[in-house]
């Protein structure tokens, strides 16, 4: 049985880190295929009035999460966490296969019927595999094994993204050869979970509620009266929001601004996440140092300069990718202290269904990034370097309003 420990190199924590690397890496090969596809049209053209859908597609990946979170913290009370992530995985590998009947078709419905679909599996894996953590490991060394998850997991993510745009060059014509290796992904990763001790379910006689807006009204209640989460909510928020807007900035940067082709674009969110992985690394030993407070506003004001030095497109492209590099490196340092807080905060019990409410809000920033993206892309010609300025500004308005609040988001 899953006992907490104040080791990381326990059997069941090194297979929940590939277990939930095989699934970033094969959301991202898959989305970011899906990504440059939405944004073909408008690159075709070599202009910025070309109609871009990439806002349709995250709007279609994250409408799940919305709709089923309160579902999914429930039953990861109901349920051994463990359990809930091996019927996750399982529905990796069906979804999947239906992604290679998709692209097969060339039916972008039939794709967006399938993107949903992983974006269901991933609103259901997502309280599971964030509950889990603060039981396999201990309080002692949960902001070390968050910064090994997130650095995991940003490396699945470059990978993923890098291929993703390696594969849409090379087999434009044929994805669904391509989409063959994301099958392959998804059974190995059914093999890592289930090696994963099985955990204790924290409320097995507890009752699905099935009107699940009641259950995040009470979770987001319980967030409310606790103004260090709800700051810290607001702030974990925000870096989902922003994050999602980079994505298809970048994309949308690299093919119809700088000119590059479909691998090229993937490759500057390499460089990103490649920053995202060493701030992750980093964050642990900096907030050491720092305290949790000075490394989260240490890495918001990095994030914002360099969102702001990317304004300057006309630069030379290796100062692009630094600065790319840069605000992955100080966004590792912002948020990796955040997630460690938000997991340690609620009390078992109460941790899956709280951690539910935090994947609906982060979400719902998705979605509204989405639309932020249509409205500013599509209805207000709006030029894509400015998108950058908007999220450096947006980012230093929120460093002020939380700043008073910092000192209390300790893990």
């Amino acid at each position: 049985m899953l006992q907490p420990s104040e080791k990381l190199t326990t059997k069941s924590y090194l297979f929940f880190v590939k277990t939930q690397f095989l699934g970033a890496f094969n959301d991202n090969v898959f989305k970011q295929m899906m990504l440059l596809l939405a944004v073909g049209a408008a690159a075709a053209q070599a202009n910025e009035s070309g109609e871009d859908k990439q806002g349709l597609v995250m709007i279609v990946f994250t409408l799940p999460f919305l709709l089923f979170s309160g579902y999914a913290g429930q039953l990861s009370e109901m349920y051994p966490k463990t359990t809930i992530m091996r019927l996750s995985k399982i529905g990796e590998l069906l979804i999947m296969l239906g992604g290679v009947l998709g692209f097969y078709l060339q039916s972008m419905p039939l794709l967006l019927v399938v993107l949903f679909f992983m974006g269901s599996q991933s609103a259901f894996f997502g309280p599971a595999k964030y509950g889990v953590i603060p039981e396999i490991v201990s309080d002692k060394v949960l902001v070390a094994a968050n910064g090994i998850v997130q650095m995991t997991t940003i490396v699945a993510i470059t990978m993923g993204i890098a291929l993703g745009g390696t594969l849409k060059k090379y087999f434009s014509d044929s994805l669904h050869m391509a989409s063959l290796f994301c099958v392959g992904i998804a059974v190995i990763g059914i093999f890592t979970v289930y090696a994963i001790k099985t955990s204790q379910a924290n409320k097995p006689d507890m009752k699905l509620d099935w009107n699940p807006a009641g259950r995040l009204k009470l979770s987001f209640s319980y967030i409310l009266a606790d103004k260090p989460l709800f700051m810290a909510l607001i702030a974990y928020t925000y870096f989902y929001f922003s994050g999602a807007l980079v994505t298809t900035t970048v994309n949308r940067y690299g093919l119809t601004l700088l000119n590059l082709d479909a691998k090229a674009t993937s490759m500057l969110l390499v460089y990103l996440s490649a920053g995202i992985m060493v701030g992750s690394l980093a964050a642990a030993p900096v907030q050491r140092m720092l305290t949790g407070k000075w490394t989260i506003f240490l890495g918001a004001m990095g994030v914002a300069i360099s969102e702001f030095l990317l304004y300057f497109h006309h630069l030379p492209l290796p100062a692009l990718k630094t600065f790319l590099f840069m605000a992955g490196a100080f966004s590792g340092l912002y948020f990796v202290p955040i997630a460690a807080f938000m997991q340690s905060r609620p009390p078992l019990g109460r941790k899956g269904e709280i951690l539910a409410a935090v994947n609906f809000s982060n979400f719902a920033g998705i979605l509204i990034s989405a639309l932020v993206w249509i409205a500013m892309i599509n209805v207000l010609a709006i030029p894509v370097q400015v998108v950058w300025l908007v999220l450096s500004l947006g980012l230093a308005g929120l460093l002020v309003v939380m700043f008073p609040q910092l000192q209390k988001i300790e893990p």
